[in-house]
C-alpha cells in the first residue's frame, strides 16, 4: 500500500474514533461542618426562651439562618420551614426523630440562645445633644451563648452539637434619669439586628464549599458532528437538559459504539442534574452496547451518590 493511502486510512480511522471532551465545573461539596445539605429538605426549629426577649432573639436568629441557607441551597427561594418548641436543656435523639416526622425535613436544626446580664460601661453625657431623650449614652455589652443541634435523617443516626459564645455591643441613648435596669431593658430591645448577625455567623459553618472537578464527554467528528458539538456547547453553558435533548437524537439515529457514547453523555448530564437514578439507567444502557473507558469513573461517582441517598 502506498504511503499516501496509509495516511488517508489512518485519518479515516481517527475520524471514526470517539474523542474525549473534558468539562471543568465548580462542584458543591459538604459544608465545613462535614454535613452535606445539598438536595435535602431542611427544617429549622428554635426554642422558646425563658422570657419574651430571648424568644424574640431566637426567632430572629433562626430566621436569619434560614435565609442564608436558602440563598445558598435554594437560589434564594423560600424553602425552609421555621418551627418552635418549648425550651429544654437537652435534645434527645427521640426528639429529633419526632421533629423529622413533624416537619418533613431530611435535616433538622434546633437552635437555642441564652442572653446574659448586660454589662454597663457607664452613662455619659453627649456633647451638643440634639434632644433631652438622647442627652446621655451608655455603651452596653451583652453576652450570648448559642447551642445548635443538627440531625441528618439521611446520615448517621446521631445528634450533632455545635455551640458558640459572643459579646454583642450596643449603645443606649437616654435622658440621664433612667435606672440601670431600664438601660438593660433598652439594650435587649436594641439587639434585633444583632440577632440576625448571630444567625449569619451560625450559617457560615453550614454553607457550601466548592471544588473544581473534571467531567468528560464523548464526541465524534462525523456526519452528526453538529449534534455532538451542540450537546457539548449546552453542557458547557450548564444547560444539561438541553444537552440531553441533542444527544437523545443521536441515540435514536445511531447504533453500536456511537450510540453507547451518546448514552454515556446523557448519563453524565443526568448525573450533573442530580438525577442519579436515571443516570444509572442510561449508564447501564451504554455499557450494554460497548465497554467505554470513561464508564467506570461515572459508575464510581454514581455509587457514592446513591449510597448517600439510600441511607
Amino acid at each position: 500500500m502506498k504511503k499516501s493511502c496509509i495516511v488517508a486510512a489512518a485519518l479515516l480511522a481517527a475520524a471514526c474514533s470517539p474523542q474525549v471532551y473534558p468539562l471543568y465545573l465548580d462542584v458543591r461539596q459538604p459544608s465545613a461542618s462535614g454535613i452535606d445539605l445539598s438536595g435535602k429538605e431542611i427544617a429549622i426549629v428554635y426554642m422558646d426562651g425563658v422570657n419574651a426577649v430571648d424568644s424574640l432573639f431566637d426567632r430572629q436568629a433562626a430566621s436569619s439562618l434560614a435565609r442564608e441557607l436558602e440563598a445558598d441551597y435554594f437560589g434564594g427561594n423560600q424553602a425552609i420551614g421555621l418551627y418552635h418548641i418549648p425550651s429544654a436543656d437537652t435534645v434527645s435523639l427521640d426528639l429529633m426523630h419526632t421533629m423529622v416526622m413533624d416537619t418533613g425535613g431530611d435535616i433538622v436544626f434546633v437552635l437555642s440562645t441564652s442572653l446574659g446580664e448586660p454589662a454597663l460601661e457607664g452613662n455619659r453625657a453627649v456633647p451638643s445633644a440634639k434632644s433631652l431623650d438622647s442627652a446621655y449614652v451608655c455603651p452596653v455589652n451583652v453576652p450570648v451563648q448559642t447551642k445548635l443541634r443538627v440531625y441528618d435523617a439521611m446520615g448517621d443516626d446521631k445528634v450533632q452539637n455545635f455551640s458558640g459564645k459572643a459579646v454583642l455591643r450596643s449603645v443606649v441613648y437616654n435622658s440621664g434619669t433612667i435606672t440601670d435596669d431600664g438601660i438593660r431593658q433598652l439594650a435587649f430591645k436594641s439587639l434585633d439586628g444583632q440577632a440576625e448577625e448571630v444567625g449569619n455567623r451560625i450559617s457560615s459553618r453550614f454553607l457550601s464549599q466548592w471544588a473544581t472537578e473534571s467531567f468528560s464527554f464523548y464526541y465524534f467528528d462525523d456526519t452528526y458532528s453538529n449534534l455532538w458539538m451542540k450537546g457539548l456547547e449546552k453542557a458547557y453553558q450548564g444547560k444539561f437538559a438541553e444537552a440531553v435533548d441533542q444527544w437523545a437524537i443521536l441515540v435514536q439515529r445511531l447504533d453500536g459504539e456511537k450510540k453507547s457514547c451518546a448514552s454515556y453523555n446523557i448519563a453524565m448530564a443526568l448525573y450533573l442534574m442530580g438525577d442519579y437514578g436515571m443516570s444509572a439507567r442510561w449508564l447501564e444502557q451504554a455499557e450494554k452496547l460497548e465497554n467505554l473507558s470513561l464508564a467506570p469513573g461515572l459508575e464510581k461517582r454514581l455509587s457514592a451518590r446513591l449510597e448517600k441517598t439510600q441511607k
